[in-house]
């Protein structure tokens, strides 16, 4: 509305692109407050006959995967990684 009351324009605002997720879907500033549902807690019971589980799966770190050639292979790396087989004859 402008200063004497007249709207400013002949419609209401309308958005080309709504909001289609977040709270409540809207544009406002702050959405009404509104509280979360009671969550029911149900507990299960254990069955004492029941075998027991086997147990979770864990990885083995027997294999290790081969390192790229790339920064394996590059001299200044195998310098750091090897200093010895790098050393001038004159340096002993």
């Amino acid at each position: 509305m402008d200063k004497e009351g007249n709207p400013i324009h002949e419609r209401a605002f309308r958005p080309a692109n709504p909001a289609k997720r977040g709270n409540h879907c809207t544009i406002e500033k702050f959405p009404l407050y509104k509280e979360d549902p009671p969550k029911e807690v149900k507990r299960i019971k254990k069955d004492e006959n029941a075998p027991e589980a086997p147990p979770g799966f864990k990885m083995t770190y027997n294999r290790k995967g081969s390192p790229t050639p790339s920064v394996a292979c590059n001299i200044r790396n195998l310098k750091a990684s090897f200093p010895a087989s790098f050393r001038s004859p004159t340096k002993l």
